[in-house]
């Protein structure tokens, strides 16, 4: 049992010593992050008071899970960390130099260009495409069927992201869904590996990885070749978000173009995918498990909606809907991660961290924080009513970051769990199979159930 020493002497401002989490070995806590990286992020932090330290082979690294120290990484000294080698490494061959990798002037110029385009006041346009979408799964799902929620809430949410991003459907793109999956547990592993070999190096992950990318970049790639063939062609296009960013200039009249076009584009279409999908497979999983809940997610739905379909504007008048969802991504937030690298010697919550640390800003363990949290085990979406949300102290719920790294997407996000939470509860019945009651969170750069949520899904 690891003792816990205060971070700040009381007399005294002074940083102090970076406690360290005990056993490892050689390799440090690296073996146990390749076999289960959340599970193990998380035991560390319970046994600290929000700052803990650990070894990744020979590499320092800290996991960070109070909503102060949180702050410290985010907002306070946000200048005094970056991306870091290994998030740089894992990231950067699928994503480029999008905002998710991107850092310093680079990124603060494209954060200008892309963010008004994910702005709340452009988020209603889109709620009719996500709604369609969501009818259309429902309608195929009502004679009944046995499904895995994980993969399905995964073809779902890929075709609506294709919709709003293209006006093109991605359905049953099976080959897709597999390469993101194979891309990301690359990405994993080169982010928890202290010897991961270089993309490069042809040995069998890597070669597989290597044709993952290389075909989700193409996928996207297509989009946008096309589309400028039609611009140039005179061919009238259709409005969405890659018309958008084509659109775009910036401050000195040019527009966003070639590699970086692509990247950005990426970053979107991957961001919005997986993050939805499993935000969307967990909160079924829960609602499934809470009937109580579930009752009166479908009681707010019916007396609101009735049998008529959800608009933009009927979301005020469905809050619980929304507190379910939010409550869903407390418990399993999908960015359950956020990696950083100190770039100089600093100070998190009262402790001395040194230049080159990698930082975990571990949002699953800072979502279970008992001192914020009562019960914190507990699926309660209570705690997101208007007045509870609003007392929860800056940087304890976090599920899409905060500061300058939030994601562009949240506000899209937000709207589309809500708009999904109600057009599925409002059309079907999920009921869990045996095989999909017990499930475990899995950290494949986004937080997803595993092996799978198998469940029988009909008609309500």
């Amino acid at each position: 049992m690891t003792t816990v020493v205060p971070s700040r002497d009381r007399q005294s401002s002074r940083p102090r010593r970076l406690p360290m989490a005990p056993g490892g070995g050689l390799l440090g806590h690296a073996t146990a992050l390749q076999a289960d990286t959340i599970a193990t992020l998380h035991r560390i932090a319970s046994a600290s008071d929000g700052v803990m330290g650990f070894r990744i082979g020979g590499s320092l690294a800290v996991t960070v899970s109070t909503p102060a120290a949180a702050r410290d990484v985010l907002i306070e000294n946000a200048d005094g960390f970056g991306r870091g080698k290994r998030q740089t490494r894992a990231l950067t061959p699928l994503m480029g130099n999008g905002l998710l990798t991107s850092e310093g002037e680079l990124h603060r110029k494209q954060r200008r260009l892309v963010l008004p385009h994910f702005s709340p006041r452009r988020m209603s346009r889109h709620a009719e495409a996500i709604v369609s979408t969501a009818e259309s799964v429902a309608e195929r799902w009502r004679e009944g069927v046995d499904v895995d929620l994980v993969a399905e809430m995964n073809t779902l949410t890929m075709d609506i992201v294709s919709r709003l991003l293209f006006t093109a459907s991605s359905r049953d793109n099976r080959a897709l869904a597999d390469a993101i999956t194979e891309a990301f547990e690359w990405e994993m592993y080169a982010i928890t590996s202290p010897a991961a070999l270089p993309l490069w190096v042809p040995v069998p992950r890597n070669r597989r990885a290597r044709r993952a990318m290389t075909g989700i970049r193409a996928w996207i790639a297509r989009f946008i070749r096309e589309r400028q063939e039609a611009a140039e062609g005179g061919a009238e296009l259709p409005e969405d978000i890659l018309g958008d960013l084509m659109a775009s200039r910036y401050e000195d009249g040019t527009p966003m173009c070639g590699e970086l076009l692509l990247d950005e584009v990426l970053t979107a279409w991957g961001a919005a995918q997986e993050t939805s999908a499993d935000a969307q497979a967990w909160t079924l999983y829960l609602l499934a498990r809470h009937p109580g809940v579930l009752k009166r997610v479908r009681h707010e739905i019916d007396t609101v909606l009735g049998e008529r379909s959800v608009r933009f504007e009927d979301l005020p008048r469905l809050p619980y809907c929304l507190q379910v969802f939010k409550e869903a991504m407390r418990l399993y937030p999908p960015a359950a991660v956020i990696p950083r690298q100190a770039i100089r010697d600093t100070v998190v919550g009262g402790y001395a961290v040194p230049a080159g640390t990698m930082v975990f800003l571990n949002a699953f363990s800072l979502h279970r924080n008992p001192d914020v949290f009562a019960d914190p085990e507990r699926f309660d979406p209570e705690r997101f009513s208007r007045e509870r949300e609003k007392a929860l102290p800056k940087g304890a719920y976090l599920p899409f970051g905060t500061g300058g790294n939030v994601c562009p997407g949240s506000h899209l996000a937000m709207m589309e769990g809500h708009l999904l939470t109600v057009v599925l509860h409002q059309r079907l019945a999920f009921d869990l199979l045996p095989q999909g009651a017990e499930v475990t969170p899995e950290l494949l750069v986004n937080l997803r159930p595993s092996p799978g949520v198998r469940a029988r899904v009909s008609a309500r």
